[in-house]
């Protein structure tokens, strides 16, 4: 037994959810090999406890692409996942992404030549591997080794196999073709499988775990993925196939456990992420929870406005791009034109503005935390222009916005107290909206049309019927609105192949204020890049690391690369 496998055993202290104390120690025994490990239910479960990281790690609160150099303090940064749609048209990474170590992530966003096979910040090759090679092994544990019920091996494999098909599914999001392993082996050489195969292999594993699942745990287990979690991540990546039936049929499993009571939309969309519910929450498909002090996450110190953090924060800003693309609260497009040029007085709509947008973003004159949010030079919060010159205040707006979706407005000590709002991986808005997409591809005009609707409903915006492309078109912009800086946005440009157009060429927006006192403000329309943005059509597919390449002859590059 390797050490490395007793180490992994051993990480429990990440747990994603709770009411699991029963399995935080390990039955004694005087040695633990593979056959101690997977013998009794207790320790099995603990195994599998272990893999529930893998939704934090890949969230949004989490650190596995690392597009940042460093952090304030020169290390290495904490955060990773959150800054992916920096590089697409919704965000702007600034705050304190901004210094003497540079931007990385702007840096990725307008520089091409950074993703090669030998360096790619967004690749999660090797760990994605790393974490499949010890699933397999707890399966096949299970298989061989196990002196529990059928039943309980049975929905161990089944989240288990969850983990895998959520992980394969990432691996092909990335690359289009990888290796599958499916089995312990020695054998380090191996081929890429066709796309086909390892998109049957991620709908078989997320069927497995659909249909052996629980719809609904109980109180003790609670947090643990559930028989809709797998249907909502199967409806998610057969989009990214292109498999439409199977995406559709997924999401309309979801949809039924809304006619039982399991799944609701929340009432208020400000209500469906954030710290505000726990077991409330009947959004939530899949969800990971923190708990202060043992289990915690940087979002807070890493978003809050510059005026809440003592010069630090406001990393993640929405674009003028973003704001531009929210409708009238009682529907209707805004026209932005008047805005789009230098020393306006007219104040710009942002109080008319649906409740997506009042919930994800902090604009001038936003009531924040018993104050008034002052994106402008000479305010509490700060502006300066990007790129910044050195010694300018790390939390200040660059596109004269801060997010709002997802940071506690209840946390005050940013510096010495961690968050621990839950993540809310997959909420069912996502899931209607999938269905919304396979819908129209499969000709279902009248489902796709009803999907989106119930999405606009819940912000009072009015329903619509439409056809054709512009049904697409919404569709794109629905999840664009709803699924706003959740981590989306990015991947969802590479996957309709969407992203050359709107991205290469790119220069952001904001919207700068500049208080002239008493009251008068007037506003200037500012490009925020320093040079355009990049897509080239190559990153449809990113590489394989060099490295799998020099140890693996049977594996082949992804063409273009």
């Amino acid at each position: 037994m390797k050490k490395y496998f007793i180490c992994l055993f051993f990480t429990v202290a990440a747990l994603g959810f709770t009411g699991c104390n029963d399995f935080l120690t390990p039955e004694s025994t005087d040695s633990y090999n593979e056959s101690t490990a997977f013998s009794s239910e207790k320790n099995a479960k603990l195994y599998m406890n272990s893999f529930y990281t893998i939704i934090n790690n890949y969230g949004l609160f989490g650190t596995t692409y690392k597009l940042l150099s460093n952090d304030i303090n020169g290390s290495s940064f904490l955060g990773g996942c959150m800054y992916v749609d920096g590089l697409s048209d919704i965000e702007k990474c600034a705050g304190s992404t901004i210094g003497s170590n540079g931007a990385v992530a702007n840096l990725y966003a307008t520089t091409p030549s950074l993703i090669t096979p030998d360096q790619n910040s967004l690749s999660i090759w090797g760990d994605a591997y790393t974490y499949i090679r010890l699933i397999n092994q707890l399966i096949n544990g299970i298989d061989n080794t196990a002196k529990f019920e059928v039943n309980i091996k049975t929905r161990l494999k089944a989240e288990a196999r969850f983990f895998r098909g959520y992980l394969y599914f990432l691996l092909m999001r990335n690359h289009g073709s990888v290796i599958l392993m499916d089995q312990l082996t020695t054998e380090k050489n191996h081929a890429r499988s066709s796309a086909s195969a390892c998109w049957d292999y991620v709908a078989a594993d997320l069927d497995y775990a659909a249909t052996n699942l629980p719809q609904v745990w109980e109180s003790t287990d609670a947090g643990r993925v559930t028989k809709g979690a797998a249907y909502a991540m199967k409806s998610r990546a057969m989009l990214y196939a292109e498999r439409w039936q199977e995406a559709y049929d997924a999401a309309n499993k979801v949809q039924a456990m809304v006619a039982d009571g399991t799944y609701a939309l929340n009432s208020s969309y400000a209500k469906a992420f954030g710290s505000y519910f726990g077991d409330g929450n009947k959004e939530a498909v899949l969800e990971y929870r923190y708990s202060y002090p043992k289990l915690t996450h940087n979002f807070d110190f890493i978003a809050s406005p510059g005026g809440d953090n003592a010069g630090f924060g406001g990393d993640i800003q929405p674009t003028q791009e973003l704001v531009e693309s929210y409708e009238y609260a009682g529907g209707g497009t805004v026209d932005w034109s008047a805005w789009h040029s230098a020393n306006v007085t007219t104040t710009p709509p942002w109080a008319s503005l649906e409740p997506r947008f009042q919930a994800t973003v902090l604009y001038p004159g936003s009531s924040w935390k018993g104050r008034t949010i002052e994106p402008f030079e000479g305010g509490k919060d700060g502006w300066v222009a990007y790129p910044p010159a050195a010694g300018s205040n790390k939390g200040a707006s660059v596109t004269g916005y801060y997010l709002r979706k997802y940071v506690d407005e209840t946390h005050t000590d940013l510096i010495n107290v961690k968050s621990s709002q839950p993540l809310v991986e997959i909420r069912l808005a996502e899931v209607y909206l999938n269905f919304a997409e396979a819908a129209y591809h499969l000709t279902k005009t009248d489902d796709a049309n009803g999907a989106i609707n119930k999405v606009r409903n819940r912000v009072g915006l009015p329903s619509l019927n439409l056809s054709g492309t512009t049904l697409l078109d919404q569709i794109k912009k629905e999840r664009k609105l709803e699924l706003a800086c959740e981590g989306h946005r990015y991947w969802d440009l590479r996957r309709w192949k969407d992203a050359v157009s709107t991205l290469t060429g790119l220069y952001v927006h904001g919207l700068k204020t500049t208080d002239n006192g008493g009251g008068s403000y007037t506003y200037d329309y500012i490009t925020c890049d320093d040079a355009p943005r990049q897509f080239p059509s190559k990153f449809y597919a990113f590489p394989i690391p060099s490295s799998e390449l020099t140890n693996n002859p049977l594996c082949e590059q992804i063409t273009g690369w």
